[in-house]
């Protein structure tokens, strides 16, 4: 990813300087005000935003129609069709990041009529301005009556209007007359004729409908730029969609990322004279992986497999040092109540009698575990760590392929350390929390003298245990399995994660004391190519089915750091209006800057 800058100028000499964070994934906390040189020569211009919202708009639809008004933007724009929304399917939640800056999961917007939200923690970026610049006047236009009622705290001016052309005619009508700082409209039209006929443009009402919007954006931007004091202002105008709508991709359309959720799908356009263009596209989605591989069902299918007792003792390591990597890619589980891929404890592979953690009876071995849009790895067992402990890694996407990998060592202290890798990117999350938060990229030590050696039979895919009603029912698919004696040093693991298959140019193939392709395409038996021969037996339900997918795709928390998304535009009006973000808002949002 490149970093974006962007040079303006204020009359002949003045600089506006923006302070890049120093990682693309890191935001940006504070922007260096734009002011005048100490020169009376110098014309101040003031700084105004337009904020155009288009309910329902998908991005590419809004690409492929003739919008000729909101296409001759781009010259001075900072934009991109593919930016982000959120993957619900209601307007509240989308909005809510919109005006406060921060996700559903602090917001707490989830339905329509705004229960439970947190809008009094995390409030509209407006009173936040409004805290830090009294003499800002802000005015809200909204097509909508939930719009209106809970996200226009702050403004000055809050109206509820009939339709978007009256919206429209009411805006242009306000901005050839009064001072406002920034000017809010929420559109609908596009949203009633998506959900009225479909959101692409293959329905003419749909499309329709966003040629309508396009003019009403011409409208409004030849208001801004016919108003009597415009040499004298400095005007942001960003027109975006809050969210897309439900729509069938063709096949060779749907890569089965976060980009093919047409709900998500919207457009952003950052508008500036003073803006180079600049064009967000779709970024690097992965490498391809083609094959056959079983899907692993949990109760009452039971896909599972197993390494005969005697061979299973090889995969007890005792204090040696061991290396586990699976390549998975998940489908839904039977509840997606907390999300499409959301799943609460089941293990996926693992060398253990049950699965679970903690209590007083002996449950010594380990476990590859689904945890949250996360994974884990539950060990337990040895002096001082009967309880165990259960490490989690970082979040990934669904319905394409992921490697996940774990290494076990013993340093020169006499301690064994973890250390976790999602497609080769190491870290570790918090057990207890759903989000990808405080990553931590060091080792972690395991209490006591851990020994995970048991008698319990190397399996692969469905074990009872620790599962939580539907949540924990598996449905995945599982392929190159590998398991090393020895801890695999960290670029070895880097350089391989997304290679669909190894040979013996790996650095440490003479060290594999299992390898699994899991690739047949037909029986019951998965053939370990290692010098162990220590081949699975499939039992339950065994469908072997065709793939060709992505692997190592980025998450959909990295992917909102890669194109726009709906919380980053208060953050983008904060820069806009010199007002540095106070790291006790919480904001979730960053700068996006031309080139």
């Amino acid at each position: 990813m490149k970093n974006f800058k962007v040079q303006s100028y204020i009359g002949a000499a003045a600089l506006f300087m923006v302070i890049l964070a120093s990682s693309c994934n890191k935001d940006f906390d504070k922007v260096i005000p734009e002011a005048p040189e100490n020169s009376a020569n110098v014309d101040f211009k003031v700084p105004k935003v337009l904020f155009i919202i288009a309910d329902g708009a998908r991005g590419s639809s809004v690409r492929d129609a003739a919008t000729d008004n909101i296409k001759g933007l781009l010259s001075n724009a900072i934009y991109s069709w593919n930016s982000l929304g959120d993957v619900a399917e209601n307007n509240a939640t989308n909005w809510a990041d919109m005006m406060t800056g921060v996700k559903k999961e602090k917001h707490n917007v989830l339905t329509e009529d705004f229960a439970g939200s947190k809008l009094a923690d995390y409030p509209v970026i407006f009173k936040r301005m409004k805290v830090i610049n009294p003499k800002l006047r802000i005015a809200s236009f909204a097509t909508s009556a939930g719009f209106k009622n809970n996200l226009t705290e702050g403004t000055d001016v809050s109206e509820l209007v009939a339709d978007d052309e009256s919206l429209k005619s009411r805006m242009v009508q306000f901005l050839q007359t009064d001072t406002a700082s920034i000017v809010v409209g929420e559109f609908s039209a596009i949203q009633k004729a998506g959900m009225a006929v479909g959101f692409d443009n293959k329905f003419a009402d749909y499309k329709a409908a966003i040629v309508d919007f396009d003019k009403r954006v011409g409208d409004l931007v030849a208001a801004v730029k016919g108003r009597p004091t415009y040499n004298k202002e400095n005007w942001l105008i960003i027109v975006t969609s809050n969210r897309g709508g439900a729509f069938t991709l063709p096949p060779a359309e749907d890569d089965k990322t976060l980009f093919s959720n047409t709900n998500a799908n919207t457009f952003t356009i950052f508008h500036s004279e003073r803006f180079k263009p600049t064009f967000i596209g779709k970024p690097f989605l992965g490498n391809t992986f083609t094959g056959k591989a079983i899907r692993f069902l949990g109760d009452p299918e039971k896909t599972q497999g197993f390494v005969t007792q005697s061979l299973s003792s090889n995969y007890n390591f005792g204090e040696d040092d061991f290396t586990v990597s699976v390549k998975i890619k998940k489908g839904s589980p039977k509840d997606t109540g907390g999300g499409k891929y959301w799943y609460e404890w089941p293990s996926i592979l693992g060398k253990r009698n049950n699965v679970g953690w903690g209590g007083s009876s002996p449950n010594p071995g380990w476990d590859i575990c689904l945890f949250y849009n996360r994974w884990r790895l539950m060990e337990q067992g040895g002096a001082d760590n009967q309880n165990g402990e259960e490490i989690a890694g970082l979040d990934f996407s669904g319905d394409t392929w992921h490697d996940l990998t774990f290494v076990v060592e013993k340093k020169t202290d006499g301690k064994r350390y973890v250390r976790l890798y999602t497609d080769g990117v190491k870290g570790i999350t918090p057990a207890g929390s759903g989000e990808n938060n405080n990553i931590s990229k060091d080792d972690r030590a395991l209490a006591g003298k851990p020994n995970f050696d048991n008698d319990a039979p190397m399996r692969v895919g469905f074990q009872q245990g620790e599962i939580n009603g539907g949540k924990g029912y598996i449905n995945v698919q599982l392929a190159e399995l590998r398991i090393w004696r020895k801890a695999l040093a960290e670029n070895v693991i880097k350089q391989y994660a997304c290679e669909p298959f190894i040979d013996s140019s790996h650095p440490d193939w003479n060290l594999l004391v299992g390898y699994w392709p899991m690739n047949e395409g037909t029986g019951d038996i998965l053939k370990d190519q290692s010098v162990m021969a220590a081949d699975f037996t499939l039992q339950g339900t065994r469908n072997w089915e065709q793939f060709s997918d992505l692997i190592c795709s980025p998450s959909n928390t990295n992917l909102g750091t890669l194109v726009p998304k709906n919380s980053d535009i208060p953050t983008q009006m904060l820069s806009w209006f010199n007002i540095a973000r106070q790291e006790i808002w919480g904001l979730d949002g960053r700068v996006w800057i031309s080139n």
